[in-house]
């Protein structure tokens, strides 16, 4: 008797919500989730429109000369850095999958927190050290009687490899978390076949374990080849010419508008080749919640090979993360006049200023859309969350292109309509102002926002949207009664890495900032660029400092997940 009750409240459940027909509040959603569209196509929309405009010869000229040279320049960096990580990310995560060792939890938060250090910062430190009047050259003439750099040879640190060691250095914890999330999915399961077929664990590693693992590493790859693509800081520093750098010349050196624009679209193709290979990697994937077999153990090393295993994984933390938190802890306190402390806080203000902004901004249209898609009514929404998550992939010196012109315009119009009609002058009301700055990071960090909150949606059962409805609630009630109680965690994780992307962020703060206005990032650049890395590493390191936060927090969901 109870299952035929049940039988007959699930057939009239489903008789009401299939009768339901789309309300006007839906339809409001679907047009907000528009506008949100519109708003996040502006930028892309502007560049293709400004490269229509004539570069006059510019354009020919650097196309005969150079720009061959950025395009395999670009291309020799991308494909560099992105060996470099993988075979870092990868080793890693297997040795930390597939054995069991003391101290093994600790070393794979260790491994992951290089990704708290811009990569900027890491060429600004790596100079210092290891340049010609820097401490490492400055030991070993010492140590071997050399008296000048013809008595023997060292690598370039400003120069294409060096960047290429920096990049691998810094971008494998992308590589790392998801091929270990991979590994960890099946990594026992592939052991136990191996040996049944009388395979070693290279074997295993090899044929097994890395094709099954392969889409996640292709998309942590992906995630690298994109970060060195967008990175300003580092090939400006190094004086390697790039697209991106090419870019931010054309723009502002030579003041060419349209001959940027017309670049960028070259860099955009880039990132849609890396986007749609990326979608095509994992086009197969399903995700299940299966357990995970725990019948065959994971081998448990020896105290020796344990003492391997950490001396080997601490090469990347020692690299990436230890040895520059310590030079610019060193240099923060014992150099004179680094600590400004009035001026130093001041831009601390503006940073936290802009960063809570663009977070807040982030996150509330971050369940905008989340919402939006979960109500599954046409595909506006969908293709709304499908162009958001491609936001991040944007180059900050492009996005800021795609964003100043169009608020430029409108800033010009009204002004004339203000001198026309009342003459006076309105200045600069969005082009000139935070503004422009924050719709930038908003634009550029939705889709980090977007992920963690969708993520929450998730988990939320879809019987709690249609309870409300029954009971004649509107949309609005779900959404703020229901659904933002049990979003708390991922909304602060959203807000909290968009926040840390915020401080980081550099060509696009550099280009939009007001005047006067100063961030943490450009502040580093300015003192860095010039050479007075003294200067700058007090910013530095609360950059670096504030950056651990968000990755432990992605330490404890992997493990909570796990």
């Amino acid at each position: 008797m109870k299952e035929d009750l049940v039988i007959q409240q699930n057939a009239i459940l489903n008789f009401v919500f299939k009768s339901t027909k789309v309300s006007d509040s839906e339809k409001g959603w679907q047009y907000l989730s528009l506008l949100i569209l519109v708003f996040l196509s502006v930028p892309i929309a502007s560049i293709v429109f400004i490269s229509l405009g004539q570069s006059g010869d510019l354009w020919k000229h650097l196309f005969d000369t150079v720009l061959p040279k950025y395009i395999l320049t670009t291309l020799s960096l991308m494909i560099g850095s992105v060996i470099g990580a993988t075979i870092i990310g990868v080793s890693t995560a297997w040795v930390t999958s597939a054995y069991d060792f003391k101290g093994k939890t600790l070393l794979s938060t260790l491994l992951t927190l290089p990704l708290a250090m811009p990569a900027y910062l890491m060429a600004y430190v790596w100079t210092d050290l290891l340049e010609y009047a820097g401490p490492f050259q400055n030991s070993l003439r010492s140590f071997f009687l050399w008296k000048s750099s013809q008595d023997y040879w060292f690598p370039e640190i400003r120069s294409l490899g060096g960047a290429i060691f920096l990049f691998s250095f810094v971008l494998y914890p992308y590589i790392f978390f998801l091929a270990r999330t991979a590994f960890q999915n099946h990594v026992l399961k592939t052991l136990r076949i191996g040996k049944m077929l009388g395979q070693s664990t290279s074997q295993v590693l090899r044929t097994a374990t890395i094709p099954l693992a392969r889409p996640a590493i292709i998309v942590g790859a992906s995630l690298v080849l994109m970060e060195v693509l967008a990175d300003y800081g580092t090939v400006s520093f190094f004086g390697i010419n790039t697209l991106s750098k090419g870019v931010f010349d054309l723009w502002l050196n030579m003041n060419d508008l349209a001959a940027a624009s017309q670049l960028s679209l070259i860099v955009l193709f880039f990132v849609f080749v890396l986007l749609g290979s990326e979608r095509w990697s994992r086009r197969t994937q399903r995700f299940t919640l299966k357990p995970l077999d725990n019948s065959s153990q994971k081998k448990e090393l020896s105290w020796q090979m344990t003492l391997l295993v950490w001396l080997s994984c601490a090469v990347p933390i020692t690299i990436g993360f230890v040895i520059p938190v310590i030079t610019l802890f060193s240099k923060s306190i014992l150099s004179k006049n680094t600590w400004e402390i009035q001026k130093l806080w001041v831009i601390v203000q503006q940073t936290v200023s802009l960063a809570l902004m663009a977070s807040c901004a982030a996150c509330l249209l971050a369940i905008l859309i989340g919402f939006g898609v979960r109500l599954q009514r046409g595909s506006s929404t969908k293709w709304l969350a499908q162009f958001g998550s491609i936001s991040y992939a944007f180059p900050g010196t492009i996005l800021a292109l795609g964003v100043l012109w169009p608020l430029s315009s409108i800033d010009n119009a009204m002004d004339l309509l203000m001198r026309e009609w009342f003459g006076i002058s309105s200045g600069l009301l969005f082009s000139g102002t935070a503004f422009a700055l924050v719709a930038a990071y908003l634009i550029r960090f939705l889709a980090v926002a977007y992920g963690s909150v969708d993520s929450g949606f998730q988990a939320i059962p879809k019987a709690m949207d249609r309870l409300p409805r029954l009971l004649g609630k509107k949309l609005r009630f779900t959404l703020i009664s229901i659904h933002l109680p049990l979003l708390k965690s991922s909304l602060m994780t959203a807000s909290l890495i968009v926040f840390v992307e915020v401080m980081k962020e550099l060509p696009a703060t550099l280009i939009l900032r007001p005047f006067g206005v100063e961030t943490l990032a450009t502040h580093v650049y300015q003192y860095a660029s010039s050479e007075q890395l003294a200067a700058a590493s007090p910013a530095a390191l609360l950059i670096v400092l504030v950056g651990v936060w968000p990755v432990l927090v992605i330490n404890r969901v992997f493990s909570k997940n796990r």
